[in-house]
């Protein structure tokens, strides 16, 4: 195989899709592509040597960030979400990535950008269109849950206006009060768990090991477990009570996805810098749990964790909905991920010294 030549690679930069500029020490471009030329608007002589931040008319790239970060640190940055308005007036919404670059004993920011104005908009209606139709659904388990005791409330209620044995009037008054029990309860759940994290220090492994034993011998269903834990890690300060809640509610749906045939994997790791959104974790347990069952139909992935969400027969549809919260109140996060013949989630936990420095 031929290395490339010089002439070969220019005009690979020249060709890319994507918008590559350089930039020096002091934040001049010293290099744009063609790319970057149709991004911003100008010619590339116009472009080299032109502090950066004239190109705009207004933005919200963090400059000082990006130059302590990348320059100073060599850290990569990544801003995914950037508003920008050039200097002919066009706003946009870009997506940066820079990382740094030494070259004859100079360093440089390369600085690789993206339009994603299309994206947003895509994935605004296609989330819009999830949000409808996760609506309705809950509308409709709402509905459904609510109907049978008011039925029951009102049946007994109108006995109650003709019955004179008082034996027959207590039953009714009875009956009245367990259905109201009933939707209250319902409400409670919906709400969500509000008693704030009791933490303490404890071994995520021993909490792990409660949980697999006590979902084996309350399912009938004989699936294999397999462990890949870290021994390495430290006690985590957290509820133990609520993320049992969590883990036990994952597993169980784990184990009635397989069907008593397949394995369930739990794997437990540290993580460093995992972000989700604004949300960084300088430090993080990572509770892997995945199953090589049939996966996640297609239609429910995107609203997996909103209420009265289930494709399980007699599903309430609350469980993965309450145990997100109960991982958000500890300042962590679930991911999910499945395809056909795998799913697996993730849950990141918060070291105590990520909780304290926020």
């Amino acid at each position: 195989m031929e290395q490339a030549s010089p002439s070969m690679l220019q005009e690979l930069w020249q060709n890319l899709s994507t918008s590559v500029i350089l930039l020096d020490e002091d934040l001049r471009i010293h290099y744009a592509n063609n790319s970057a030329s149709e991004l911003l608007g100008l010619g590339q002589k116009r472009l080299l040597a032109q502090p950066f931040e004239s190109i705009f008319h207004h933005h919200l790239i963090d400059l000082k960030r990006l130059k302590r970060y990348v320059l100073d640190d060599g850290i990569d940055c990544q801003q995914h979400k950037v508003d920008v308005v050039f200097i002919d007036n066009r706003a946009s919404t870009i997506s940066l990535f820079a990382r740094k670059l030494c070259f004859e004993n100079q360093n440089y920011i390369q600085l690789e950008c993206r339009r994603i104005d299309e994206e947003l908009r895509f994935d605004k209606a296609f989330n819009q269109a999830h949000q409808y139709q996760a609506a309705r659904n809950l509308i409709r388990g709402l509905a459904h849950e609510i109907k049978n005791p008011l039925g029951g409330i009102r049946g007994a209620a109108q006995l109650l206006q003709y019955e004179v044995d008082q034996q027959e009037r207590d039953e009714c008054a009875q009956l009245i009060i367990a259905q109201a029990d009933r939707l209250r309860e319902l409400v409670d759940r919906l709400l969500g768990p509000n008693e704030l994290p009791k933490k303490a220090q404890c071994n995520i492994h021993k909490v792990l090991e409660s949980i697999l034993k006590l979902s084996t011998l309350d399912s009938e269903q004989a699936v294999s477990l397999r462990k890949d834990y870290d021994p390495s890690i430290p006690d985590i300060c957290l509820d133990e009570a609520k993320i049992q809640q969590v883990l036990l509610n994952i597993v169980r749906n784990a184990q009635q996805a397989l069907n008593g045939h397949g394995e369930i994997r739990v794997t437990t790791r540290i993580c460093h810098r995992v972000r989700r959104g604004k949300l960084m974790l300088r430090k993080a347990l990572l509770i892997k749990i995945a199953d090589n069952g049939p996966g996640i139909d297609e239609s429910l992935k995107a609203t997996l964790f909103y209420p009265m969400v289930t494709n399980k027969e007699g599903g309430s549809g609350l469980g993965l909905s309450i145990a997100q919260t109960l991982v958000e109140q500890h300042r962590g996060f679930i991911e999910c991920d499945s395809w056909p013949g795998h799913t697996e989630f993730c849950i990141y936990l918060p070291f105590e010294e990520e909780l304290g420095s926020k």
